[in-house]
């Protein structure tokens, strides 16, 4: 059973903003599943317009739950998630947990059911898939401690299982130990560890991380000072947000023709996964990421 499904749910939005917004970041707004910097939405805007048959019964409920079909999902997840299976737990989690924001509907589908909303059950049901090391189940749950939401307020509590959660790859873990980290949020502020956690969410091709890192490596704040590091990862950043342009624009006034090309190469051969270019290679030949 996988801990990275694509679109998994995240409970954890609200912090986020609240974060972004303090650091006074633009928050985009893209497809969920895609780790962007926004409020809770469920995975379905990303999905496409035709799916296969699912196969599975756990492949039923969360095309249910994708589908907006939250009683649906409940009625196909909740005997899996009783004989143990982590994955239908940590989708039942989301569902029962209440939006901390108002979240708009994607087109053609209603709300989920209120009476469904309930953070203890969300409580419970993340805590069963945490015990079985589900990474996504501990960042959610950290997200509950962390605001204190259907639980006391325990920041402590909150930022351990994002650290457990992140340390096994959850994306929306390491996005919230940033922003934890850089704006001293339960924590003394730190801005080499909110950079470590951000590059290992940049590695996985999150954007908002991306974008972060770019920002920090051209401002020299919490790593040196490295314009052409910088732009490859303006590179491989969203083509289409506007501070990003600029930036790009900025650098490209700055760094000589052939780092330009070399930047390019780079970017070009770099994948998901693989470890971000440095600017050291842009000085000899390109090996192989």
């Amino acid at each position: 059973m996988g801990n990275n499904r694509v679109g998994w749910p995240c409970a954890s939005r609200a912090l986020i903003v609240a974060a972004w917004a303090v650091a006074g970041l633009t928050m985009a707004v893209g497809p969920a599943g895609a780790a962007t910097m926004q409020a809770d939405t469920p995975p379905t805007s990303g999905m496409p317009a035709v799916q296969p048959a699912a196969t599975s019964t756990l492949d039923q409920g969360i095309a249910a739950f994708e589908a907006g079909k939250e009683t649906e999902a409940v009625a196909l997840l909740t005997p899996l998630a009783e004989k143990g299976d982590a994955e239908a737990q940590t989708y039942l989690g989301w569902i029962y947990e209440e939006p901390p924001v108002k979240i708009e509907p994607a087109s053609g589908q209603g709300a989920p059911p209120p009476f469904l909303h309930d953070n203890a059950k969300a409580r419970a049901w993340y805590e069963e898939a945490a015990a079985q090391g589900q990474a996504h189940a501990l960042n959610n749950l950290g997200s509950l401690y962390f605001l204190g939401r259907g639980v006391p307020e325990d920041q402590a509590r909150g930022i351990t299982l994002f650290r457990q959660a992140a340390a096994k790859g959850d994306l929306q873990a390491q996005d919230n130990l940033t922003m934890i980290y850089y704006n001293g949020v339960g924590v003394a502020k730190d801005t080499q560890a909110a950079l470590m956690w951000c590059e290992r969410a940049a590695t996985q091709g999150d954007p908002e991380a991306l974008r972060f890192l770019a920002v920090q490596t051209l401002a020299g704040e919490g790593a040196p000072h490295d314009p052409t590091r910088a732009y490859i990862l303006v590179l491989l950043s969203p083509s289409d947000d506007p501070d990003i342009a600029k930036m790009r624009a900025a650098l490209e006034q700055q760094l000589p023709a052939n780092v330009q090309q070399r930047s390019h190469e780079l970017a070009a051969a770099w994948h998901p996964g693989q470890p971000l270019p440095t600017a050291d290679q842009t000085r000899g030949a390109i090996h192989p990421l």
